[in-house]
Order: structure tokens, then C-alpha cells, then sequence
């Protein structure tokens, strides 16, 4: 008998280990097949499968105000169509400085940094990433040390050019043609002339009160004498047919000069401006029909309303810079307001903007190659449709912020430092200056995500379109991760659990109340969800719940860790792990965006043509941008 019964319990023991061992033998199988069949051969050992990563931005605040402000950071310019995602969100008093933490794609190299006081008091600046973190300065900097400001100062133009002086001859319609001799002249009444008029050498024209000088003609008044030049006091000066043209000579302290005065009024059609000095006090037009040029060796400065209009209603560019290399750059220094209803293209120039000074280009201004900004004053503004930087354009070091207002930044990669950008501002048209602010600003940002798609193995062999489960991971804001349930294409049970401490115990997440998640999704564990085609938007309407962090420090991309638990209907179950070890073939990839993840039965590989390569170590970890 015991003999019999021993028997039987070896039976039994043999029996379970049996079991446990055709398991063991089954799930390794499942893997070693799994693996064989994996999209990625000859995966490069140091293969982690990260593509996302911890950040560091610094940020100081130093306006002034006592005020305390919200800091948003962007991975994209913000007031772009379709906008960008919020990565992190703190707040800085005013005379303070502060280090926020946030997750983002490993390949992000700039970021957008919003200054916010209230809903109309916001100001936004690119931050490049040096030495492995992000850094931006609102204000003065802290230290001190803010550096020489560059001014942009009026222009020396002697007093006599500004005032008509006593003595001036006054001049008539036929004593224009030819106005060769040098003096002083002014028109004191309406004087028209059908030809055009060439000012020479120590010739001073002036217009004063009452006076005006209409020219019907298609001559143009051209300045080009030495020590010469035209100043429209109280009067007017009508070119609608023709252009005004300045030539003097490059580096000559005598090139000619334009005055237009407070009470002085101009149209012209066409300027061309070469080696020469031109200041406006007053009211400015050029209805063009071939633009508004600076050539080399210009100094023009801006003090009231400068207009630019394409006669042709084309937008070509209507107020360019035509200086070449190696000759003398221009000078356009603007306190007032600049106003050009088409496109703009600048190079080989320096800008200076001061006071309230203001240029609207109503289409795209194209900053070309040496373009040189210096700022001096909070109120200043470029406002544009869209704009193009090219590599060489910087503001100066010690200059205050170049505030741009945009629809379109352009590239955002050539963005120069010192630079501050606010959404498209209302602008409300004076005549010298114009009243300028944000619009209302929408606090209804759209959350930076990383998308955590995971294959079930239970079972065999596995199709890689890792959308069997699809799961959208929010950063840290208001101390809380918000994970939103976007797809399920397994057809077993599966619940989501989470690590807030790199694996060391885990929660289940309840999405709506529920653990499964074709419970959640309303629907019975036999049926997909979501898999005939990606998601990208889950604002609203997708199944979610909130994970609590102790502080907004807090990265999921060093410490947080996802897994699923699968059971299959005999009761098996397997975990997989969203973490996989460097050379392993992983079973979830966390995509550090709102990812475009295959169909049901769409392998990887097949979709995202960069995917083997990146695994085998010799692409890139963007390569989720690429899909076919």
C-alpha cells in the first residue's frame, strides 16, 4: 500500500513538473520564435529602444514688476497653424530663477518658452539646447551683467537741412529743370513740372508751408549732387509717376541727403537709394511699382510713417536691400512705424529698432544672409505673415529682445538668440505710432504625449504592428500624468499597470472605472478597437485616467515604467514590459509623440521604412517621422 502510494505521488510531482516545465518550454518558445521573426536583425547590443529623455530648461525673470508669471514650455512655435504641445508648466516670481524638468523626444533641440502674466501679457523666446539643457532670461539678466546697449540714434543732419534758412532763393517751375547752381531754394506755392529735376552739387531744396512740388512727368527728382539734398518742411512733394533716386558716393561724408519734416508730406512711386541719408519726420508713401530699395552705404532712419504699397496689388518684394558684399552695409533705424503691404527681402544690412518702433509686413519678410537687429526698448515690433531666417542673422549681444509677431516663424532651426515671439498682434494704425497688443491668448494647450504601443505574445508568434495596446502618456503638469487608452487589437484580456519607481511595485489603472480594457472601451474582449487606423487626437471621448506625482520634477522617461497583463481564455497570462534591455527585442516601444502607430496586421517595418535601420544602429531615432 505504500508502496502504491508512493507511486502515485511520484505520479502526481512528475506530473506538475511536467506542466511547469511544457509552460516554461512554451513561453520560451514563443520568444525564441517571436525574436526570429522580429522586423530587426543584428540589433546593435547598445539598442535601448529610447527614444525619449529627461531635459533641464533654466529659466530667470527679471521684468521688473514684483509680478509672478506662468512659464509654458513648447516643442514648437506656438502661434503656428495647429500650434504645438505643452511640455511643462511652472511658475517664477519676478527677480527669481528656476529649474523645470520635463520629458521630451531625445531629438528635440529647441523649445518655445512663454512668459505669461495675464491672458493678453505673454511674450514667447526659442531656447536652444547647449551643453544638454535649455536656457532663457525674461528681462535683464540676473547677474547684471546686461552688456552695452546698442541705441539707434537719429542721424546728424546739419541744422540747416531741417530749417529753411533766410535768404533761400524761391524758385519756379523753369528755374527746376536745371538746378545746377549752388544755394539755398525753396518753393513757397504749388509748383508742378512735367520733367524731371536733378538737384547738383551744394544744392538745397526746400519745400516749406504753403508749398508743394507736384512733378507729372515720368523724369523723377533725382539727389545725387555732392552735399545736396531736398527737404520737404510743411509742404508736399507728389512723384506719381516716377521715382526718387539718391547716388552718392560710398564712405563720402557729402553724400546727399532727404528730409522729410513733422509737417511734411511725400508720395512718391519708386525710391532707389544708394550712399546717402534719408530721414523721415512726417508722412512717407511709395506707391510702387518696382519697390522700395536701400543699394550700399544707405543710413535711413524712420521717425514717423513710413507706407510702401504695391501699385501693382502684387506682393513681390517691395522693400528690399540690395547692398553687395564687401561694399559698405546699410543702416535702417526705425522709432516709428514701417508699414509695407506685400513681401520684404533684407541682407547685408543693420536694423536698429527704438522707442516704439514698428515694422508691419503685411506678407513675408525674408531675412537673407548678414542681417544684424539691435533693440533698445520693450514696445518695439516686427509683425510679418510669415518670415525666413538664414543662418546669418543675429541680434546684437546687450541688445534687448527682438519681439516678432508671426504667423509663420519659418525655420525654426535658424532662429537667432534674443529673440521674443508673441502671438499676431492687434495693431491699431495711428499715424507716427501705432497701439499694439496681444491677442487674447488660448489656454487651451494641447499636452505634449509619448504613445506606448505593446505586442501580446501570449500564445506565438506576434505580427509587430504594436497596437494591441495603444496608450497616450502625458509630461507632468499641475503634478499629475494623465494616460489616455487609444487602441486595443489583442483579443485577450489585458489590464495596464504602472511604476512611479523604475519597476519596484506596480498599480493597476482603472480607465473610466475599468481595469480591462475592452471593458473600458464598451466593448466585449473579442472585439479590436481602434486598429483600422491610428489615432492621433484623443482631446476628448477616449477612456483616461490621472496618475498623482509628488512634484512637476517628476520624468517618466527616467522613472516611470508601463506594463500590460495579458490572459488569454484558457487562463494563461504574460506581462509585458514597456522597458526592454539594451540588444533585446522589445514587445512596446514608448514613441515620444502623438504617434501614427500600423493598422492591424501592418508590420512596423512596413510602415516605417527607417524603423530596421535605427534598431541596427545606424539610422536615426527619428524615424518615426518617415511613414509610407
Amino acid at each position: 500500500m505504500k508502496k502504491s502510494l508512493s507511486i502515485l505521488l511520484f505520479a502526481v510531482l512528475a506530473s506538475g513538473c511536467m506542466k511547469r516545465e511544457n509552460l516554461y518550454d512554451e513561453e520560451r518558445a514563443a520568444e525564441e520564435e517571436a525574436k526570429k521573426n522580429f522586423p530587426v536583425q543584428n540589433i546593435d547590443p547598445e539598442q535601448d529602444w529610447n527614444m525619449g529623455t529627461s531635459r533641464s530648461l533654466n529659466v530667470s525673470v527679471n521684468e521688473k514688476t514684483g509680478e509672478t508669471y506662468t512659464i509654458k514650455v513648447y516643442d514648437g512655435y506656438p502661434f503656428a497653424a495647429g500650434g504645438a504641445c505643452l511640455l511643462a508648466k511652472e511658475v517664477v516670481k519676478d527677480g527669481g530663477m528656476k529649474t523645470i524638468k520635463f520629458d521630451a523626444p531625445a531629438i528635440l533641440k529647441r523649445v518655445y518658452v512663454m512668459r505669461q502674466l495675464t491672458s493678453t501679457d505673454y511674450y514667447v523666446k526659442a531656447a536652444d539646447l547647449r551643453d544638454g539643457q535649455f536656457e532663457v532670461i525674461f528681462g535683464e539678466s540676473l547677474s547684471g551683467a546686461a552688456g552695452a546697449r546698442s541705441v539707434a540714434k537719429a542721424m546728424a543732419f546739419s541744422p540747416r537741412y531741417r530749417e529753411c534758412p533766410a535768404g533761400a532763393e524761391e524758385v519756379e517751375e523753369q528755374d527746376l529743370k536745371n538746378l545746377n547752381k549752388a544755394g539755398n531754394y525753396v518753393i513757397r506755392t504749388e509748383v508742378t513740372v512735367d520733367e524731371g529735376v536733378k538737384i547738383g552739387n551744394d544744392v538745397h531744396l526746400y519745400i516749406a508751408e504753403g508749398g508743394a512740388l507736384v512733378m507729372t512727368g515720368t523724369g523723377g527728382l533725382r539727389i545725387d549732387g555732392k552735399n545736396s539734398s531736398v527737404s520737404v518742411l510743411e509742404g508736399r512733394l507728389e512723384i506719381p509717376r516716377a521715382d526718387l533716386e539718391m547716388n552718392g558716393s560710398n564712405g563720402n561724408n557729402e553724400n546727399p541727403q532727404f528730409y522729410c519734416g513733422e509737417e511734411g508730406i511725400v508720395s512718391v512711386e519708386d525710391v532707389d537709394l544708394k550712399a546717402c541719408v534719408w530721414m523721415n519726420d512726417g508722412m512717407f508713401t511709395a506707391l510702387t511699382d518696382d519697390g522700395f530699395e536701400m543699394g550700399h552705404g544707405v543710413q535711413l532712419q524712420n521717425n514717423c510713417r513710413l507706407e510702401i504699397k504695391s501699385k501693382k496689388g502684387g506682393k513681390d518684394d517691395i522693400l528690399r536691400t540690395a547692398a553687395d558684399k564687401g561694399a559698405a552695409y546699410s543702416v535702417f533705424n526705425n522709432q516709428g512705424y514701417v508699414v509695407v503691404d506685400g513681401d520684404a527681402s533684407w541682407e547685408n544690412i543693420y536694423v536698429n529698432l527704438a522707442g516704439e518702433g514698428v515694422f508691419h509686413i503685411k506678407g513675408e519678410l525674408d531675412l537673407e544672409d548678414n542681417v544684424t537687429f539691435s533693440v533698445i526698448g520693450a514696445n518695439t515690433l516686427i509683425k510679418a505673415g510669415e518670415m525666413d531666417w538664414s543662418e546669418e542673422v543675429t541680434v546684437s549681444e546687450g541688445s534687448s529682445s527682438l519681439r516678432v509677431a508671426c504667423g509663420d516663424i519659418g525655420d525654426e532651426d535658424n532662429l537667432p538668440d534674443h529673440v521674443e515671439i508673441v502671438n499676431p498682434f492687434l495693431i491699431d494704425e495711428g499715424e507716427c505710432t501705432v497701439a499694439h497688443g496681444n491677442a487674447e491668448e488660448d489656454d487651451k494647450d494641447k499636452l505634449a504625449v509619448a504613445t506606448f504601443g505593446f505586442e501580446d505574445i501570449i500564445g506565438g508568434t506576434t505580427d509587430y504592428d504594436f497596437n494591441d495596446v495603444v496608450l497616450h502618456v502625458t509630461n507632468v503638469i499641475d503634478n499629475k500624468i494623465k494616460v489616455i487608452l487609444v487602441a486595443a487589437g489583442a483579443t485577450n484580456a489585458i489590464t495596464v499597470q504602472y511604476s512611479l519607481d523604475n519597476g519596484a511595485g506596480y498599480t493597476d489603472l482603472l480607465f473610466n472605472g475599468e481595469q480591462e480594457v475592452h471593458a473600458a472601451f464598451g466593448v466585449p474582449v473579442t472585439q479590436m478597437k481602434n486598429t483600422d487606423r491610428p489615432v492621433i487626437d484623443t482631446d476628448a471621448g477616449f477612456p483616461s485616467c490621472m496618475i498623482p506625482v509628488s512634484d512637476n520634477d517628476f520624468s517618466f522617461a527616467a522613472n516611470g515604467r508601463i506594463r500590460i497583463h495579458v490572459t488569454n481564455e484558457e487562463g494563461k497570462s504574460h506581462l509585458v514590459e514597456s522597458h526592454t534591455a539594451a540588444g533585446g527585442v522589445p514587445y512596446a516601444l514608448c514613441v515620444p509623440v502623438a504617434w501614427s502607430y500600423p493598422v492591424e496586421h501592418q508590420r512596423i517595418d512596413a510602415k516605417f521604412p527607417q524603423f530596421e535601420e535605427w534598431g541596427q544602429g545606424i539610422g536615426s531615432e527619428d524615424w518615426y517621422k518617415t511613414e509610407l
